[in-house]
């Protein structure tokens, strides 16, 4: 991991921990044991990047950087869990919701930019470089609203998700000629300010009407 170059070394680090943060506290919310929140931190962390690498057909990041990734979701579990103890998300259910509002959209920027990156680096185009980073991007947090029985955003209620993941990696493709951090800081910002501006907005992509209650 850390022979990497180094925006994609930061932006990997960072989307780590975000997502990591993201899967603890869901499972913190669902009641889950110390086992079930580490284990969803977990697979919410690496799951967007091993879907990533499995349809590249090379092998997932986390099997080569075992210990620095173990480390750093086991650093951030601990974290999130301490804070659960201080202040319970029952008695205090607004920092948790922001908690989980903000690591989600950060991780979602950061794996979005290292997918994209990873899978330009690989040889891909434009076009499957974009589908690939937009997966890296939403498939950590898919799984993780799969096994914490939370209704998957990216598919529901016109949530602008991987709408913004899609446009974050067109900004750093369309940056990528000007050196060796702007298409990473780019293609953050802009996957962040579109997300997060969408809930701030409530933006919503076109949805068909349902006859469903």
């Amino acid at each position: 991991m850390f022979e990497l170059p180094l925006p994609l070394t930061i932006a990997l680090v960072v989307g780590t921990i975000a997502f990591a943060a993201s899967g603890a506290v869901a499972g913190v919310r669902a009641g889950m044991d110390w086992l079930g929140v580490s284990s969803l931190a977990a697979v919410t962390a690496i799951g967007g990047g091993t879907l990533r690498d499995l349809l590249m057909v090379t092998t997932p990041f986390w099997l080569i950087d075992f210990w620095p990734t173990v480390g750093i979701i086991a650093a951030t579990v601990l974290v999130v869990w301490v804070l659960a103890l201080l202040a319970p998300w029952q008695t205090n259910p607004g920092w948790m919701r922001h908690v989980f509002t903000v690591t989600d959209a950060v991780g979602l920027a950061a794996f979005t930019v290292v997918g994209t990156d990873v899978a330009r680096s690989a040889g891909f185009g434009v076009g499957p470089a974009l589908i690939l980073g937009v997966l890296s991007g939403i498939g950590g947090g898919i799984i993780r609203d799969l096994i914490a029985g939370r209704r998957i955003s990216v598919f529901f209620t016109g949530e602008v998700y991987a709408l913004a993941a899609a446009l974050g990696s067109a900004a750093f493709l369309a940056t990528s000629g000007l050196g060796a951090w702007t298409p990473f800081m780019v293609g953050i910002a802009v996957t962040l300010v579109v997300r997060l501006g969408a809930m701030a907005l409530g933006w919503r992509v076109p949805t068909l009407p349902t006859s469903e209650p």
